[in-house]
């Protein structure tokens, strides 16, 4: 089968249904025999050792590969290999895997996602990447999760960084970094089935990739997932099913005089219901209203990168994105285009320096469908962002002591000229202790909603007629970047050759952090005719917070891998003297104080694998949501090498629980619910 037709066959069209990737899987299942697969996505099935871990190649920390353990940041990789044996079938579902992160599920469709505090649905202070693309939406200042349709099987690692990552990432990533980087296609050469079926979910995927002449790679996908509704705290059924389609295809060239081209797209198509909180001119002042968001995007990346010597490349990254978000209910709509072009140089100017530069430019635009619910002004807007970079890592000491020094530069429509430096030091104590120290600046720039927005939230008629109240949130010029200070020194250790060990301690300061102020009544004409309550944006609070992370990975035996994880983490909000802000200081309470994980994962067999882990997140005061464990169990069997079946329970010994309370979706919350499901791997 050639290229064309086999994108024929894949690309969703009317009537593709997961059914047609369930008749494949059957078909595969009925042969006697199958021959075992020599493709190179076949060895990935191999789980790393410690050490093999520990020398896994990471880029995020500098924007340069360089071994994990070498890294002078609080950095986690989730493998091929974690992603496989989780059982997950999300991305955030995976994020609960990582130390320090705060994952919690609002209902079937939205998760709440952080690191280290400032937890909600759009949490402004992370700033996720997938293969150098920003997941970051300028609209609310956050990452919509429920659009983010990856191919799990096709992800090499995921890379998070705890703390901040400005100076290389730039604004936004005052917190963290969350970077995706999936397999090369030469990786993924040969034909995958995927299908999952369970109590509350089923995908099916279909993958396949070959070879573009002598020195070049492809691969096309399709995937389509389903979520049925979950159940609300009261025992009704919530309504927050989802349904999701997507496909792609990535391509990688290896060109003479040392140059690798690298081509991807995709498209995704997908519709979620949720119950939002409306505010209303008659009593009572907000009714639930149940609506279906439907979600359009696609999006092209380009990456060009070539190496001048062996210390020595550059890179240029081009990036197109497009999505659509809208609700007819409630007449609400949002459509975005994000151009973005990044040059990055690496060389070494002398022996023990180690010099990363680059330039940016990013230019976004949007148009919005104003309502009585919310509208922005202007409705349509185009923005830029400017930026450049600079770091280097000086080797000291016979290259025992590396001391990091950089900074980030951006101009921007919102905050004008903003600049994030860093200090960090690590040092090698022998070859199995290292410590390292990190001193930062971070800023998260103020965006569209909080500069342009008008939101009505609730309303009533209590100062009679022919008047109503009316409280409207809206947006302020006066909004200024919030910024971070962070002090963060850690110290890892290989204790023998089977067990590792990492711990962070950090402490941030955070200023001009946003605040709603009340303003002053005004009537409003009709009709009816209001008494407008405005609540408008500020950013008078301040914030300081410190903790604790932990974790250690020990390999009793060949065939045993333990893991564990604690994080510890407290929070102070303080509003300023001139504040009016009711809420602000409670806000600490929205993230859990402790988290605890244990991993466990077994071979049996060569055949057989099993993997069980354990879940607590301490209670949130401000929500009154309770602490809960959670457990989940996972049994693997491979009949053969390129055949995987798989049967596993989440949240096995709890029927359900809520994990958080979002005032953007409202108070009806669904539970996390316990959750079976069986699983298939073809590939071919």
């Amino acid at each position: 089968m050639n290229l064309s037709t086999m994108a024929t066959a894949i690309l969703p069209r009317p009537g593709f249904r997961v059914t047609v990737i369930a008749v494949a899987l059957g078909m595969a299942l009925s042969m006697h025999a199958v021959a075992a697969s020599q493709t190179p996505e076949a060895a990935d099935l191999t789980g790393l050792s410690l050490e093999q871990l520990l020398n896994v190649e990471v880029s995020s920390a500098g924007r340069k590969p360089q071994k994990l353990e070498e890294t002078a940041t609080a950095i986690h990789v989730i493998t091929q290999e974690d992603i496989r044996r989780s059982g997950m079938t999300t991305i955030p579902e995976l994020l609960r895997m990582v130390p320090g992160l705060q994952v919690a599920q609002i209902n079937g469709n939205t998760t709440a996602v952080s690191s280290r505090g400032f937890n909600q649905r759009y949490s402004n202070k992370l700033l996720v990447l997938l293969d150098g693309r920003t997941l970051y939406t300028p609209t609310f200042s956050g990452v919509y999760w429920d659009a983010q349709d990856v191919v799990l099987q096709d992800i090499e690692r995921i890379e998070i960084i705890r703390g901040s990552g400005g100076t290389l990432w730039g604004a936004n990533a005052v917190n963290g970094v969350i970077n995706i980087t999936t397999k090369s296609a030469a990786a993924t050469r040969g034909g995958m089935v995927n299908a999952v079926a369970g109590n509350y979910e089923r995908q099916g995927v279909l993958r396949y990739g070959g070879e573009i002449g002598e020195s070049g790679y492809y691969r096309v996908y399709a995937k389509q997932a389903g979520y049925d509704n979950q159940l609300l705290v009261t025992g009704a059924q919530a309504h927050d099913q989802r349904k999701i389609q997507s496909a792609g295809f990535r391509a990688d060239w290896n060109l003479s005089g040392g140059d690798t081209v690298m081509a991807q797209a995709g498209v995704f198509d997908g519709n979620s219901d949720q119950t939002v909180p409306v505010a209303q001119l008659v009593p009572p002042a907000t009714l639930p209203v149940d609506l279906t968001l439907t979600q359009k995007s696609n999006n092209l990346l380009l990456n060009w990168k070539h190496v001048l010597s062996s210390d020595a490349e550059w890179s240029l990254k081009f990036y197109y994105d497009h999505y659509e978000r809208k609700s007819v209910a409630l007449n609400l709509g949002e459509r975005r285009n994000t151009s973005d072009l990044d040059f990055q140089h690496r060389f070494l100017p002398a022996e023990n320096h180690d010099v990363v530069w680059g330039l940016g430019y990013r230019q976004t635009s949007d148009e919005l469908r104003d309502s009585f619910i919310m509208s922005l002004t202007p409705s349509s807007r185009r923005d830029n962002t400017v930026s450049a970079f600079f770091q280097d890592e000086i080797g000291l000491a016979q290259d025992k002591v590396h001391l990091i020094v950089g900074s980030k530069f951006e101009h921007n429509d919102y905050s004008g000229f903003e600049y994030q430096p860093n200090l960090r030091l690590r040092w090698t104590l022998d070859e199995r202790r290292a410590v390292w120290a990190a001193v930062s600046r971070a800023v998260r720039t103020p965006t569209r909603a909080y500069s342009d927005a008008r939101a009505n939230v609730a309303a009533s008629a209590l100062v009679g007629p022919p008047f109503r109240a009316l409280v409207r949130i809206v947006g302020s010029q006066s909004v200024k970047p919030e910024e971070s200070l962070a002090y963060e020194a850690g110290y890892r250790v290989r204790a023998s050759e089977r067990l590792f060990l990492d711990a962070t301690g950090f402490y941030n300061e955070y200023r001009n952090l946003l605040t709603i102020e009340p303003g002053t009544p005004f009537l409003e004409a009709g009709p009816p005719a209001r008494i407008v309550v405005p609540q408008q944006f500020q950013s008078k609070a301040s914030a300081t917070s410190h903790g604790l992370e932990l974790s250690t990975s020990w390999q009793p035996a060949e065939d045993w891998q333990l893991k564990a994880a604690y994080s510890w983490l407290q929070m102070r909000i303080r509003r300023d003297a001139n504040s009016l802000d009711t809420t602000i200081e409670g806000k600490a309470g929205d993230v859990p104080q402790h988290q605890l994980q244990l991993h466990a994962h077994h071979e049996l067999n060569a055949h057989n694998n099993l993997d069980a882990s354990l879940y607590y997140v301490d209670r949130l005061p401000n929500q009154n949501v309770p602490a809960y464990t959670r457990v989940d169990v996972r049994w693997g069997w491979m009949p053969q090498r390129d055949l995987e079946l798989s049967l596993g329970a989440r949240n096995l010994f709890d029927r359900g629980h809520p994990e958080f309370v979002s005032t953007i979706v409202g108070p009806n919350t669904s539970e996390m619910p316990r959750s079976l499901y069986a699983a298939a791997i073809w590939r071919f």
